[in-house]
């Protein structure tokens, strides 16, 4: 019994210090591979989504230039 109590103990041991001293790789986001995108980028694109969106081109848009026609 007491060599089944001191293997247990001497198991524990060897497993608690692996866990501590040996890491597991981590895994590593920046080689996402071609065409992938960055966050700012994202936000550029979402950016520029937003101010087209805003941009009136509807049916009864005056163009800059029809405008500059108008005030001369």
């Amino acid at each position: 019994m007491f060599w089944l109590q001191v293997s247990t103990l001497v198991l524990v041991n060897v497993l608690i210090a692996s866990m501590l001293f040996v890491r597991p790789p981590r895994a590593a986001h920046d080689s996402a591979g071609d065409g992938a995108l960055s966050v700012w980028q994202l936000i550029e694109q979402v950016e520029a989504e937003r101010q087209r969106q805003a941009a009136s081109t509807g049916r009864h848009h005056i163009s800059p230039e029809t405008l500059a026609r108008l005030r001369i």
